[in-house]
């Protein structure tokens, strides 16, 4: 049985490229790369799961002119997708830290450049 959340990313994903500025072949690179790793990854909670997913399409889909241009690739889908299993790691570690740490430091970090981390 599917994953719940890979589901409905492709569901919503397919409803939304049927506009006519979005870039369909790109958006669906991009979910495709964030379910692809949303559903080999079982240590991660539904909502962790679902920002993932969320965040890896929207990086994805918003990278993909941008590896299309420089890059080999030629196909948009193949750059939302490259470009969302890319950008996963770094937001899963963004996930970690905000999971770890208080509101303030948080808040330092951001506003001031220090804080403990």
């Amino acid at each position: 049985m599917a994953e719940p959340t890979a589901t409905t990313a492709v569901t919503f994903g397919a409803v939304l490229s049927l506009l006519p500025i979005v870039n369909g072949n790109a958006l669906l690179g991009a979910v495709f790369g964030a379910a692809l790793f949303a559903t080999t990854r079982k240590d991660l909670k539904p909502l962790q799961r679902l920002v993932t997913m969320l965040l890896a399409t929207g990086i994805g889909y918003l990278l993909s002119p941008e590896v299309t241009a420089r890059s080999f690739i030629s196909n948009d889908a193949t750059a939302g997708m490259i470009a969302s299993i890319f950008s996963l790691p770094i937001i899963l570690k963004i996930i970690v830290w905000v999971d770890q740490s208080s509101l303030s430091d948080i808040l330092n970090k951001i506003f001031r450049g220090g804080g403990s981390s």
